[in-house]
C-alpha cells in the first residue's frame, strides 16, 4: 500500500496534470541536457524506459521505431502520456516498488525531475539498474544538498500545497555516488546545474545531473 506521503505526491500531480505541459516551459531549467543525452544514447529500434514520465513530453518525439515504456505515480499523467505517444506502453507505478520483470530490459532510461520524492535513493536506483542491459545508459537527476546554496542545505524540505504536505529529498554528491556503487552503475558524466523552478517563491532549484551506465 502506498504511504500517505506517496498518496500526497500522486494527488498533487493528478491535480496539475491538465495544466502541467502549459507550465512546463516556464518551470524547467534543463537547458537541452535531456535532448542531448537522448540524441547520443538512443538508436533506432532500441528500448527506452521513462521513469516518472509525467505526460511523456521528454520521450514523445523519439523515432517511431523506439519502444518507449513510461512509469508514473499519477494515473492522470499516464493517460496524457498515452495520448501523446499511442505506440508507447505506460503504467502507474510506485518508485518504492521493483519495476516489473515482464517489461523487459532496456537500452536507455531516464529519471529526470522525479527522484526528488524518493526517501531511499539507493533502492530506487537499484530498481532502475536492474532493468538495464549491460552497458545500458541512464540519465537521472537528484536535488543536490550543498552547504551555502539557498534552499539546498538540508536533507529534506517539506512543501505545503493546498491540501497536502509533501517532502523533497536532497542528496549529497557523496551519498549519490555510494548509491550508484550499490546499484552497479558506473558514472560517465556529472554536472551540477539548474533543474526547475519551485512554484512557491519561484526559487531556482539545482540538480546533480548524472549520466551513468550499467556495469
Amino acid at each position: 500500500m502506498a504511504s500517505d506521503e506517496e498518496q500526497g505526491v500522486r494527488q498533487v500531480y493528478g491535480e496539475i496534470a491538465g495544466a502541467y505541459e502549459a507550465f512546463f516551459p516556464s518551470l524547467h531549467r534543463y537547458e537541452g541536457r535531456v535532448e542531448r543525452f537522448l540524441g547520443e544514447a538512443v538508436a533506432p529500434g532500441c528500448r527506452v524506459l521513462d521513469v516518472g514520465c509525467g505526460p511523456g513530453q521528454l520521450t514523445r518525439e523519439l523515432d517511431p521505431t523506439v519502444k518507449v515504456v513510461g512509469l508514473d505515480l499519477s494515473p492522470e499523467m499516464i493517460e496524457l502520456a498515452r495520448r501523446g505517444r499511442p505506440s508507447g506502453e505506460y503504467r502507474v507505478h510506485s518508485y518504492r516498488d521493483p519495476i516489473p520483470e515482464e517489461l523487459g530490459r532496456f537500452d536507455v532510461a531516464l529519471a529526470v525531475g522525479c527522484l526528488d520524492f524518493c526517501d531511499d535513493l539507493g533502492r530506487t536506483l537499484r530498481y532502475v539498474s536492474d532493468t538495464l542491459k549491460p552497458g545500458g545508459r541512464l540519465l537521472f537527476t537528484v536535488l543536490e544538498r550543498r552547504p551555502g546554496l539557498a534552499g539546498h542545505e538540508d536533507a529534506r524540505c517539506p512543501v505545503q500545497t493546498a491540501d497536502h504536505q509533501v517532502t523533497l529529498y536532497f542528496w549529497s554528491f557523496e551519498e549519490t555516488a555510494r548509491a550508484l556503487e550499490s546499484a552497479n552503475l558506473l558514472p560517465r558524466a556529472y554536472t551540477h546545474a539548474p533543474g526547475w523552478v519551485q512554484l512557491t517563491g519561484q526559487q531556482t532549484m539545482h540538480f546533480g545531473w548524472w549520466d551513468v551506465e550499467r556495469r
